[in-house]
């Protein structure tokens, strides 16, 4: 299971992020470090920890970071300290804003944390909260082409959803399902690894004959079950992997299956 935007933050030195480069991400560089321009000002006049930025990096769910420059200067303002209530309105402002619900589409016009949260009580409120059929949509597409699908779910409604669709492997009385403990019916397991642990999932599932035969060249035994794997970067920069059984992927196979499919 795979949280290949935050790895692409390792793109931006000086901080901490472990390194993990990708072709696939590296069209989102500038506009990365456009978007926390603004932040690095605040470490250079001392005002921002470089600590303090890189936990706010992390915890920008869009793929070029474009919230970072304004959670740094509510988080020096002290119109929000606590980081987690930062993160949970935030990933809801951003919910709201792809779904289209919030006219307010830029959040520099919200001038403090509090304007911010009153607007996203304010839709919840009025009838415009997030349904269950927007919560099965919230997932990203990375990659669709003819070799590869790699999609990104951000709620437990949507990995359930792709689990049972789009990579489902598993044979059960209904025909496939996800042998993944994120995509079973209980959220209790993807909302556990996703909100409290700060895991970012990415689903992969190979399509093309060409990359089938080179897994078949690297894993003779097993690369059936490579066929769709779940990989995923850890709150500490810590890369983790399943294979289509659940089966945990080692380290070492982890990059090789990486440099097969080119997202490393």
């Amino acid at each position: 299971m795979l949280g290949l935007l935050v790895v692409l933050l390792q793109m931006i030195k000086p901080y901490k992020i472990m390194h993990f480069p990708t072709p696939i991400l590296k069209k989102n560089k500038s506009f990365i470090l456009e978007n926390v321009k603004q932040a690095k000002q605040y470490v250079n006049q001392n005002k921002l920890s470089q600590d303090d930025l890189v936990k706010l990096i992390e915890i920008d769910p869009t793929p070029t970071r474009k919230f970072v420059g304004w959670m740094a200067k509510q988080w020096i303002n002290k119109t929000v300290t606590d980081i987690d209530n930062l993160r949970n309105t935030i990933e809801e402002y951003n919910t709201f804003l792809n779904k289209g619900k919030t006219k307010i589409k830029d959040i520099n016009q919200f001038k403090t944390f509090e304007d911010l949260s009153k607007e996203i009580t304010n839709l919840n409120n009025s009838g415009e909260a997030i349904s269950n059929k927007d919560l099965e949509s919230d997932y990203e597409t990375i990659i669709d082409n003819q070799d590869l699908l790699i999609m990104s779910p951000h709620t437990h409604e949507a990995s359930r959803k792709l689990g049972l669709s789009y990579f489902a492997f598993r044979d059960c009385k209904e025909g496939k399902d996800s042998s993944w403990c994120t995509t079973y019916k209980a959220p209790d397991h993807f909302n556990n690894y996703y909100y409290k642990n700060n895991v970012t999932f990415y689903y992969i599932r190979v399509r093309s004959k060409n990359l089938i035969e080179k897994l078949k060249e690297a894993f003779p035994k097993r690369y059936k079950n490579l066929i769709v794997v779940a990989l995923a970067v850890l709150d500490n920069g810590i890369i983790d992997g399943y294979d289509g059984l659940d089966k945990q992927i080692p380290p070492s196979d982890i990059e090789t299956f990486t440099n097969i499919i080119n997202i490393s």
